[in-house]
């Protein structure tokens, strides 16, 4: 085999992976991250407080949390799912004493 015949086949294979690439879709995912029910949740207690000496009297309870959005590109809903899910599970929420839910749609 020549450098060339090499060099062919390399350059097949980005071609193919552009052209894979190209046909992936955008997505938007919107992540919510929440404390588990049983951890305590000092911000929400002082929100909940304040909302109370602003005149809102009628508020029991106050929970905080962090909301996210990615826009990715993938092949198809299934496979973006499953990227968001990772990308929860791994860094944008902690497991042990948080929970998360995603909705997602095409960009």
């Amino acid at each position: 085999m020549s450098k060339k015949d090499g060099k062919s086949k390399a350059e097949k294979a980005e071609k193919k992976a552009r052209k894979e690439a190209g046909e992936a879709k955008g997505f938007l995912a919107r992540v919510y991250v929440a404390l588990k029910p049983t951890v305590n949740d000092p911000e929400g207690l002082t929100i909940a407080n304040a909302l109370g000496s602003l005149g809102f009297d009628g508020v029991e309870g106050v929970r905080s949390g962090k909301y996210f959005q990615v826009r990715l590109r993938a092949a198809d809903a299934k496979a973006a799912a499953e990227q968001v899910d990772q990308m929860c599970s791994r860094l944008l929420a902690n497991p042990v004493i948080e929970t998360y839910e995603f909705e997602l749609e095409k960009a």
